[in-house]
């Protein structure tokens, strides 16, 4: 279902602008954005993927000249693309019951949702893991 690979999941979200000092330059040049994990309710892909949602909701629509909003929004979405580590993944509805959602225990909620959950958790916690194994190299290189 819905996975639209991992893309290269580069940067380290911090920007390299924090801590002043050697090397401040360096780290500046080296930043690019963060992975990016979007989670679409699959209610949304009116029967297409993921990926597929995703490429249209980021392409860039035609505007007047003098409307700022859609000029704004399509800035937004040139940024947004420019994220090499988004993925996207698609999730069902937890449960019939929308009105009572944070009432429910968790597991009431529907089997394939918690699957899902389960599937984002394991995403999340590898980038995170891999970020830290590079975090002190780049610290170093950054000092250097």
């Amino acid at each position: 279902e819905g996975g639209g690979g991992e893309g290269s999941d580069s940067g380290d979200g911090g920007g390299g602008e924090e801590g002043g000092g050697k090397g401040r330059g360096a780290a500046r040049r080296r930043w690019s954005p963060p992975a990016m994990l979007w989670l679409v309710q699959r209610d949304f892909l009116q029967g297409g993927s993921v990926e597929e949602y995703l490429r249209q909701a980021l392409q860039p629509v035609e505007h007047a000249p003098t409307d700022a909003q859609a000029a704004q929004l399509n800035a937004i979405r040139r940024t947004l693309r420019s994220f090499g580590g988004m993925r996207g993944l698609g999730l069902p509805q937890p449960h019939t019951s929308r009105t009572s959602l944070c009432d429910l225990p968790p597991d009431q909620l529907a089997a394939e949702y918690r699957a899902g959950m389960q599937a984002v958790r394991e995403w999340v916690g590898s980038v995170a893991q891999r970020r830290r194994r590079r975090a002190p190299a780049a610290a170093a290189e950054a000092e250097a």
